[in-house]
């Protein structure tokens, strides 16, 4: 396996810093998250070998089989192997082959199914039922009320099989249905195990010339439990979908007619969007580091909401890859401080103040050029209040770092001194008096609450918690 060098050069890197790169620098990053998983791949090959065993003839089997994927079917295999919840299914697999001891059930074998079913192979794979049944990560999931949680299921020539006899046709993405009860998307929302026995494929949220990746869209992921740990994954009925794509849309139009570097590096990097259950009105939405391209979310309530958390959480996918390639912060063995962070109720690490000041610099650039765009007074006055509040709170932390240069590396501190810049540039466009000092307000107001929160820690220089 030969894999290609990625190399970030001075004026990519201060694109990046400043919000930007655009595109071509998205596609980079998400080929080297590639690469990564492949490494990750490899390294999991290496830690069977060393297990030994029946062990280290499961994981060769499955490699086998991943290994004709990508020569048959690249692109498919790079599909599977690119969806956000792959990645902690190799990281898993790589922590589970840790132990001396007997390996448990590999989350490696979900993923070489869903390639061998992505790719059109014949192959059998053997998988361990996970709930009512077996999910594909990146293709779907089946609802086998006769296999139960750890029990054996098996795909073989597009079927999966549970041990207890039930079986389902299943399909990769875009294919169409196989037939059989479930292979559409049901007319309600219900949990996985409800119902009957099925196969439910997910749903293309926009497909690639409405703005998605040129490999397959960007889909809703439903079904995934990896995709949102914690979280229980309830199948969204017919109309939820619907709605999901009818807001999708309109978002995507708002960025590519006001914010066309951001729609791009959206188009680029985006694979999964992974619901949440509303929460009485509250917007929440997250991404992480081993799931790059995906973010979870609730539906956001109009398009300019959805538009901004697109925007938000591409940042994080793009830093995440980023520090990746490149050490921008000093992990070294001493104690991180704690910071305030303008956007949170709890100190953060030099880490987490990293990525909110850099998704936060992007997310007062989208309301500056909303604030410009705004039909109407109240509409402009809130956009402007949102520039002023986060340019502000971003050019704060970014203070803080530079503050604080024993966290950051060389390459760390040229970074944050570039955010900076573009900081200090977007501080200069004026905004009205009236909206300046609202921002105020709610930051002061903040900054009140968690000094509530934290008394002991408010201002003490001999505390890990610090307000700079």
């Amino acid at each position: 396996m030969t894999l290609r060098a990625f190399r970030i050069d001075a004026p990519l890197l201060e694109a990046l810093a400043g919000g930007g790169g655009g595109a071509g620098a998205v596609r980079l990053l998400a080929d080297a998250e590639y690469g990564r998983r492949l490494l990750l791949l490899r390294a999991v090959l290496d830690r069977a070998r060393e297990h030994g065993g029946a062990v280290a003839a499961e994981v060769a089997e499955l490699f086998a089989v991943l290994a004709r994927a990508r020569r048959v079917a690249p692109e498919a295999t790079r599909r599977v192997l690119t969806h956000p919840s792959v990645g902690p299914r190799l990281v898993a697999t790589w922590q589970t082959l840790a132990g001396p001891g007997p390996a448990a059930a590999l989350p490696l074998s979900e993923v070489t199914a869903a390639v061998a079913l992505a790719s059109g192979l014949p192959d059998e794979v053997n998988l361990t039922a996970q709930g009512p049944g077996a999910v594909l990560p990146g293709v779907g999931a089946a609802v086998l009320p006769d296999a139960t949680p750890g029990s054996p299921v098996r795909l073989r020539d597009g079927v999966l099989a549970a041990e207890g006899g039930g079986s389902v046709p299943v399909r990769r993405l875009g294919a169409g249905p196989p037939g059989g009860a479930g292979a559409d998307a049901p007319a309600r929302a219900h949990a996985p195990g409800e119902g009957e026995t099925g196969w439910w494929a997910l749903r293309v949220l926009w497909a690639p010339g409405d703005g998605g990746p040129a490999a397959g869209g960007v889909v809703l992921d439903d079904v995934d439990p990896v995709a949102a740990p914690g979280v229980p994954r309830v199948r969204l009925g017919c109309g939820e979908v619907r709605a999901w794509q009818a807001a999708a849309a309109v978002a995507l139009r708002v960025l590519r007619v006001r914010h066309p570097g951001y729609a791009g590096e959206v188009a680029a990097g985006l694979r999964a969007l992974v619901p949440l259950p509303g929460d009485a009105g509250a917007h929440r939405s997250g991404s992480a580091a081993e799931r790059f391209g995906g973010v979870t979310l609730t539906r956001p309530t109009g398009p300019l909401a959805f538009a901004e958390t697109l925007v938000h959480e591409m940042q994080h996918s793009k830093l995440v890859a980023l520090m990746h390639l490149v050490d921008l912060l000093d992990t070294g063995p001493g104690p991180q401080p704690l910071l305030y962070a303008p956007w949170r109720d709890d100190p953060r690490p030099p880490a987490g103040l990293l990525h909110g000041t850099y998704a936060f610099l992007s997310v007062a650039r989208f309301w500056s050029v909303e604030a410009g765009a705004a039909a109407g007074p109240e509409r402009r006055y809130d956009a402007q209040v949102r520039c002023a509040r986060w340019r502000e709170a971003a050019a704060e932390t970014a203070g803080t770092l530079l503050a604080h240069g024993d966290v950051l590396t060389p390459t760390g501190r040229r970074f944050v001194t570039a955010m900076d810049a573009a900081l200090a540039g977007l501080r200069r466009i004026p905004l009205p008096a009236p909206a300046v000092r609202e921002a105020r307000r709610q930051a002061e107001e903040h900054r009140t609450r968690w000094r509530a929160r934290h008394p002991a820690q408010g201002g003490d220089d001999r505390s890990p918690y610090r307000i700079v």
